[in-house]
């Protein structure tokens, strides 16, 4: 039953993600298909594509490190939105690949924000990043995130965003570097 309702909140936020992708100025572009792209990792969750070329939802918030982070600010770059919690043991296993690819690819024009989910805020978040040693920017969300990408049916829930400041990709689930990696390579690659 658990795996049943799973499934069905997975095809409701499939659902949610091509309605939020769509929008009045997008009606008229190509559709893009809604399957999953193939799989390079069994063990990774799986990348959807965005169904419509569409403009990523902006936001504006204040990092833990008190610096603010405007989504609009990262057009030119691929932007990876990673919303996640410190309880979430999927989470837990994908953040060492999200380091290792924001430190691989951040001075090409990649850039991670991380989205914490935590009700309990920074006590148990500033501990979570100490662990993991992650240096890629991290914001505990007030609503102002999930406000704009949620509800999310599931945690670790990743977006992708273009150059062109488009949705790209998203994913309900823990993904690999081997699932990411090369699709990033040739997003970091167009111009």
């Amino acid at each position: 039953m658990r795996k049943l309702f799973c499934l069905y909140g997975v095809f409701l936020f499939i659902s949610l993600f091509l309605f939020l992708g769509c929008n009045s100025e997008n009606k008229s572009q190509k559709e893009r298909p809604t399957q999953p792209l193939e799989q390079l990792d069994p063990a990774s969750a799986k990348l959807y594509p965005a169904q419509r070329e569409a403009k990523a939802r902006d936001f504006e918030v204040t990092l833990l490190n008190d610096e603010t982070f405007k989504l609009s600010d990262y057009e030119g770059q691929v932007v990876l939105l990673n919303i996640w919690a410190t309880w979430c043991a999927p989470c837990r296993e994908e953040t060492p690949d999200l380091q290792e690819l924001y430190e691989k690819y951040k001075d090409e024009g990649f850039v991670v924000l991380g989205v914490s989910i935590d009700e309990q805020g920074e006590s148990v978040v500033r501990p979570f990043i100490e662990e993991y040693d992650v240096s890629y920017p991290i914001v505990i969300d007030d609503g102002t995130i999930m406000e704009k990408y949620g509800p999310t049916m599931g945690i670790p829930t990743t977006y992708v965003i273009n150059k062109k400041g488009n949705l790209e990709y998203f994913a309900v689930g823990a993904l690999t570097n081997k699932e990411l990696e090369p699709r990033l390579k040739i997003l970091l690659s167009e111009s």
